[in-house]
């Protein structure tokens, strides 16, 4: 089983429970572009609150906002890749069908704009709980259980249920497994801890079978986004005599291939992983918006969590992420200067 955690984190998810259990309904949600760990973890609660007779619902941003390329639901609360997750059928299409008063569990939202459009039309809100790992997380919730220690989210939510009494079966196991191999880079990531893994293996005996959900997160492509991947390498670009990678995806990309930005998941670790690099960005033109994505890795000679909140961004120390308002080019230009200079300024720079 996981190790005990710390007490202060004991008393805070005490306290949790207290709210969710308060006898008013509960909704959960998460950030807008959504990826694995937000996806499953919320599930993973939804479920558990479930299972403990509270009335809860989730429901997400529409992961193409504000317009997806044509043949994409604007509707659709995640991207395909994540739609064998149990539950995800019954999420909430509009705020609308929402009860008139609630709790509300804000996960993985280093900051409540991260809930985009979303955000504003949550105005039954009577308490946020805000569950988060990211260093440069705001607390901006009436409770905070904030662990930037935390390979994941979902590794938090695990610890949750558990001090809930809330059973895992196999659909929370297949949910927390999806939040927690996706946050980690498949247990690549350096803040892969031993917590994460003794959790998987807990889900592995719950019912999880590993080849299988991984063969639909990361081995079962298809046609468009091989292609999409094809063209995205093909603007791969090296700065600081080679130290530097920066890769771009245009919404031209995404016009030939009929996809969207929730289809470049794992493009970011594409330039990072080019041996004698040490730091990275992937810059994503968002269909129908002024912005530019920008998506940092780095190794250890980078904090791109401090470069990222340079752009008003954030996230973790060796993966970030900010938008910025200018042309594509100067973004990476302007990018991939802000890491040559923390690169020469090293780690504490």
């Amino acid at each position: 089983m996981p190790a005990e955690p710390r007490q202060d984190a004991v008393e805070i998810r005490k306290a949790i429970w207290r709210v969710l259990g308060d006898g008013l309904p509960v909704v959960v949600t998460s950030h807008m572009r959504l990826d694995g760990d937000a996806v499953g973890s919320a599930l993973a609660l939804w479920h558990g609150l479930t299972a403990k007779g509270v009335r809860a619902y989730h429901l997400f941003q529409p992961a193409g906002q504000p317009e997806p390329p044509q043949g994409q639901d604007l509707l659709a609360p995640t991207p395909s890749m994540f739609g064998f997750l149990k539950g995800l059928e019954c999420c909430l299409r509009d705020p609308a069908e929402l009860p008139p008063s609630y709790n509300l569990v804000v996960i993985d939202c280093g900051g409540f704009d991260r809930l985009g459009e979303l955000g504003p039309r949550l105005t039954g809100s009577v308490r946020t709980v805000n569950i988060d790992h990211h260093d440069s997380n705001a607390c901006f919730g009436d409770l905070n259980y904030v662990d930037p220690m935390a390979s994941s989210c979902g590794e938090m939510v695990y610890e949750l249920l558990r001090d809930g009494g809330v059973p895992l079966t196999a659909d929370i196991a297949d949910c927390l497994f999806t939040a927690i191999v996706t946050d980690t880079g498949q247990f690549s990531y350096e803040h892969t801890t031993p917590e994460a893994l003794s959790i998987c293996a807990e889900c592995m005996r719950a019912g999880t079978q590993p080849y299988e959900l991984m063969r639909r997160l990361f081995m079962s492509p298809s046609p468009g986004q091989v292609k999409l991947r094809h063209l995205a390498l093909g603007t791969l670009r090296f700065h600081g005599e080679g130290r530097i990678a920066t890769m771009t995806v245009t919404e031209e990309m995404f016009r030939q291939t009929g996809l969207g930005p929730a289809d470049t998941e794992g493009f970011a670790e594409i330039p990072i992983a080019i041996q004698g690099v040490q730091a990275s960005a992937l810059l994503k033109e968002m269909p129908g918006c002024d912005y530019i994505k920008v998506s940092m890795r780095s190794r250890e000679s980078v904090d791109v969590c401090r470069v990222a909140q340079a752009f008003g961004g954030g996230g973790h120390v060796r993966a970030a992420g900010c938008e910025i308002r200018d042309g594509l080019e100067n973004v990476r230009e302007t990018v991939a200067g802000r890491l040559e200079l923390a690169l020469r300024s090293g780690p504490e720079g």
